[in-house]
């Protein structure tokens, strides 16, 4: 059974676990709309979900101008970041999503460490991870942010970092969950026996398999079943 193989199981953060109403998708799409950057946020969230989103703004902004400097790439990804904290400070309909704390404390039951990973910045993530209370009720084991490592998704340096901080030598322990393309292309990266993509209205199951994940759910409820049977 996988919850007898895997060691450490890898969260993604807005989406997957977390309802934040595509905010942070919002904040991009505004803050380079701002600087003369126009993109609808279905754009924003089919090209950079997932991302460390500094390196999305950049791939978004150069897709506009090649010629796009960094100090201009720094300024509109600076506006974002105002932009995005202080909307998580500010609200109070951040919800997890149905199962996250029921599947949480499934895998501590089973001695299987809670990792989330993200394409926000430490700052932004601790905001989140502050309102959820999952440090504080200790459901949570430990967190990477994608400017802990030298490059975020698609690239596996977030769960690599995962793997040495619990010494995990295999990347056969490890399962990770996410509901965007990067999510499954981290995964398969970074060499994950379990690889589950969360559906949404980007991406359905059959789109999730497609681009190889070897699980597709449509809600966290589903996982212990498939983490206890297969």
């Amino acid at each position: 059974m996988i919850k007898d193989t895997v060691k450490m199981v890898v969260f993604d953060m807005a989406g997957t676990t977390i309802d934040e109403g595509k905010t942070v998708y919002k904040c991009v799409r505004d803050a380079l709309s701002e600087y003369g950057f126009e993109f609808t946020l279905e754009d924003v969230m089919s090209r950079i979900g997932g991302m460390n989103k500094k390196e999305g703004i950049a791939l978004l902004m150069k897709s506009e101008d090649e010629n796009i400097t960094d100090e201009a790439i720094e300024v509109v990804f600076n506006s974002f970041i105002g932009n995005v904290e202080d909307a998580y400070k500010a609200a109070d309909d951040l919800t997890e999503i149905e199962g996250t704390t029921e599947f949480f404390e499934f895998l501590k039951a089973n001695n299987i460490k809670v990792v989330l990973d993200t394409g926000y910045f430490r700052t932004t993530a601790d905001i989140l991870i502050d309102k959820m209370g999952w440090a504080k009720n200790q459901l949570i084991d430990f967190s990477v942010t994608s400017d802990e490592v030298e490059s975020g998704r698609p690239a596996p340096f977030m769960i690599e970092k995962a793997k040495a901080h619990f010494q995990i030598a295999e990347s056969s322990q490890v399962a990770k969950v996410g509901d965007t393309a990067s999510d499954i292309a981290e995964g398969k990266n970074a060499g994950c026996l379990v690889i589950v993509g969360v559906s949404s209205d980007m991406y359905s199951k059959a789109d999730l398999i497609d681009m190889g994940a070897s699980h597709a759910v449509d809600s966290l409820k589903e996982l212990k079943e498939i983490f206890e049977t297969e």
